[in-house]
């Protein structure tokens, strides 16, 4: 039994197998995303339905975080940890 749980526990083990190519591929596409979300939000909240506006809104969020987790991860100068930063109301 403990051999059967030390497998099913390693298959979810980190591989750190990243190359900071693809880490910074990674980033660059979420900086996009997090624009073009934005940039729909501002238009839906002038033009379109409430859940398309709330919808571009949360994809906008969903980005935003990517990004500071990355900036976070590779260690950009300023950059507090994602769980650390204050929510804004």
């Amino acid at each position: 039994m403990g051999l059967i749980r030390e497998k099913v526990w390693s298959t979810d083990a980190p591989t750190y197998d990243r190359t900071w190519v693809e880490i910074e591929s990674l980033l660059e596409q979420a900086v996009q995303e997090m624009k073009t979300q934005h940039a729909k939000y501002k238009l839906r909240k002038l033009t379109g339905p409430k859940a398309d506006k709330m919808r571009a809104l949360m994809k906008y969020t969903r980005a935003k975080a990517v990004v500071e987790t990355l900036r976070w991860t590779i260690g950009v100068r300023g950059q507090m940890s994602p769980l650390d930063e204050p929510l804004r109301s």
